[in-house]
């Protein structure tokens, strides 16, 4: 039987692009699908009064263990995040505020989405 060299050149790509989405993020991907249940809302705003800065502190924990498998092109906003919560760690309880503040500035917004979709739509896949 004889194939086109499209579906044979297509099926190629195809495999190819799915190994290196697969292989870039697989540990970043499996030390947040190891704690799904802190995984879940470690990239949304805190809200204070609601979170605590022990749930802070839990999701801080959590980007410091996938820290250094935290793929390339995520670093920037990972590194944003990540200062994000090591602030509401230190200031939630006592000036939530700040907190809000920061939690609503671009960069950071910008960052939370970014990682988000990323664990939605690469770690949850």
């Amino acid at each position: 039987m004889r194939r086109s060299p499209l579906i044979v050149l297509g099926t190629t790509v195809a495999v190819l692009t799915l190994g290196a989405c697969s292989s870039g993020g697989d540990e970043f991907c499996t030390t947040l699908t190891d704690s799904s249940a802190t995984a879940a809302t470690a990239f949304a705003p805190l809200i204070p009064g609601m979170n605590t800065g022990a749930d802070a502190q839990e999701r801080l924990d959590l980007l410091t263990a996938a820290e250094s498998h935290v793929p390339e092109d995520l670093e920037g906003d990972f590194f944003t995040w990540k200062g994000y919560l090591q602030t509401a760690v230190e200031t939630i309880d006592s000036d939530p505020s700040a907190v809000l503040a920061k939690g609503s500035a671009s960069d950071v917004a910008a960052a939370g989405e970014a990682l988000s979709d990323y664990y939605t739509g690469t770690c949850m896949n």
